[in-house]
């Protein structure tokens, strides 16, 4: 027969409340950090041992594109980003579909019906 006991509301409360998950977390740090940036201003990032540039690069993007601004780095070397806030580029709207002409006819020797 196996132990059965009731849990607790602190046993409860822990394992319904999970917490963030570890993108969840590093996307608010991101937002925290651009959240001091308005449109025009100047920012630089200095990378830590083992940050890739292209991941600290898209994680800037999406906080920036989640603020609805948009966000323009430089070109520099090494370790460092250096970046401009700017306003959001609008997408392009596109046209409607041109409409579809008829198939040409087919070549050839016609089906005999039967």
């Amino acid at each position: 027969m196996p132990n059965v006991r009731k849990l607790n509301q602190d046993e409860v409360r822990t394992l319904e409340n999970k917490g963030k998950g570890q993108r969840k977390i590093i996307e608010e740090q991101y937002d925290e950090i651009l959240g001091e940036y308005a449109e025009g201003d100047y920012g630089e990032a200095t990378l830590e041992p083992g940050e890739n540039r292209l991941t600290i690069r898209n994680r800037l993007k999406a906080a920036a594109r989640r603020r609805g601004l948009s966000i323009d780095f430089r070109r520099t070397k090494e370790d460092l980003l250096r970046f401009q806030i700017a306003a959001a580029v609008p997408a392009p709207e596109t046209p409607a579909p041109a409409p579809v002409a008829p198939a040409p006819k087919t070549r050839g020797r016609k089906k005999k019906n039967a």
